[in-house]
């Protein structure tokens, strides 16, 4: 049954990932018509979205690569996993390894996740209106321009498949891949379904198709997974010049948590999942202000888990004191789009310039996830802070403080072992202020509740492996 719950959502993955490409061209084309119904606005707004990109490039390109990062500093991807795993190493904090298989230009990339031609067709206007728009369609002209992939021109598909093959070629069995910037949406799914199991997930569609974490098996070789839609949005929201892909062993982990998935309730594949004890910290302006169970709904408040939150607090104010050392300072668009905003609704908001004052240009603000190990927590990834203009997930704070609000945010103080009660995670409508004991306590309640102790009796039993 495990098995077929895995080929179930790998296969639901991929169909949503291609119903988010349609979706993504209808909404362009439709989002086009609409700026065309007034040729007089059109410039502005065409100018609008160039200055954005424009911002973004400017503001990526001084983004530091991890060598530099750890040499002499500087802002950096918060979503790049090789600048937290270096940082990690630096720290000496426990860290699960990641080896760089696979490089890719932005030409080659593109290539190889294929291009989506809009059809070449003008609103018929008046001979005023005509005029205006060939304006229009000429500004649009230089934008598109813009966003050309730049870089070498790309060989053939077989020899860039055949990139893709050798890549894997001297990667373990029982190893994951994923870009720098994200994993694969078949993971995500996996795992937020508490369907990956502790062994690497790998599932068989027919006598020679295998889908694993990051790669596709073809009879008997592996190639790279380079079209998968979650790695190619987070590509593309990325830095610009090309992208990389990492092996990582799959590390099992100390515990697995059953519970009631609340993704799958209601429909014929509801029941119970295994998840992983994971944790995740906030790290605001330097300092580690909260931890959270990563899937809030399978924690609970226990001496045990108490311990760990700790463990994993001091755990990452270590690699958040290592950055703040070397002046290594991780950026996340969202708030820096935000930042350079002249919106008279951000400029005179002082909830928004307080928080981005926290969230500074300099500072040390992220999350850092971590698993449990036989070993004790080890990092996993590194990402943008949870912050009123968007960023990482508060996972179990999920409506702490009320819903999320521009200008305003979810509190992630303490230690959330658990979301509160009728908190969805995945539907902010949901988000509302409920009573948090029993799920969220204050770090004294919580170095109260450690220092109460446990022996094997008393702590979370770990479940049969899935």
């Amino acid at each position: 049954m495990f098995k077929k719950l895995q080929q179930a959502l790998v296969w639901l993955a991929s169909r949503a990932g291609e119903a988010e490409n349609v979706k993504a061209v209808r909404t362009a084309a439709v989002m086009m018509a609409k700026l065309f119904r007034n040729p007089a606005k059109v410039p502005e707004r065409l100018r609008s979205f160039r200055d954005t990109i424009a911002q973004h490039s400017t503001e990526t390109a001084s983004w530091v690569s991890s060598d530099e990062m750890i040499e002499k500093g500087g802002p950096f991807d918060s979503c790049d996993l090789r600048h937290w795993v270096a940082l990690a190493e630096a720290a000496g904090v426990p860290f699960i390894p990641a080896v760089e298989v696979l490089k890719l230009t932005e030409s080659e990339i593109e290539f190889l996740s294929g291009t989506v031609s809009m059809p070449n067709r003008r609103p018929s206007r008046s001979a005023d209106d005509a005029a205006v728009l060939e304006k229009n369609i000429e500004l649009m002209d230089e934008i598109v321009s813009g966003l050309a992939a730049s870089g070498p021109p790309v060989g053939s598909r077989e020899e860039l498949v055949e990139r893709l093959y050798a890549a894997m070629d001297d990667v373990p069995e029982g190893w994951m891949v994923r870009n720098i910037r994200a994993g694969s949406l078949e993971l995500k799914t996996l795992a937020g379904a508490g369907a990956a199991g502790p062994e690497v997930p790998e599932v068989r569609f027919g006598s020679d198709v295998e889908v694993g974490p990051g790669w596709v098996r073809n009879g008997n070789r592996r190639r790279v997974n380079v079209s998968d839609h979650r790695t190619l949005q987070s590509v593309a929201q990325g830095p610009g010049g090309g992208t990389s892909f990492v092996a990582r062993p799959w590390v099992e982990a100390a515990r697995y948590i059953a519970a009631e998935d609340p993704h799958r309730h209601g429909t014929q594949f509801a029941g119970k999942g295994y998840w992983p004890a994971e944790w995740r910290a906030f790290v605001e302006d330097g300092e580690v202000v909260g931890v959270a169970f990563y899937y809030g709904w399978t924690g609970s408040v226990t001496p045990q888990n108490a311990a760990i939150a700790l463990e994993v607090r001091d755990l990452a104010q270590r690699v958040a004191d290592q950055a703040a050392r070397r002046q290594a300072w991780p950026r996340t668009m969202d708030v820096e789009f935000v930042r350079a905003s002249q919106h008279p609704d951000l400029v005179g908001n002082d909830d928004v310039q307080h928080w981005l004052n926290v969230f500074g240009r300099e500072t040390v603000s992220c999350t850092l996830d971590f698993l449990e190990t036989e070993n004790g927590p080890v990092l996993l990834e590194g990402g943008p802070p949870n912050t009123p203009f968007g960023g990482g997930h508060p996972c179990a704070f999920a409506g702490h403080g009320g819903p999320p609000r521009f200008g305003s945010r979810t509190l992630t103080y303490g230690v959330a072992f658990s979301m509160m009660e009728d908190v969805l995670l995945g539907d902010p409508k949901t988000w509302r202020e409920t009573d948090p004991e029993n799920h969220i306590l204050s770090w004294e309640e919580v170095e109260a509740l450690a220092s109460m102790g446990f022996d094997d009796e008393d702590a979370d039993d770990a479940v049969p492996r899935p």
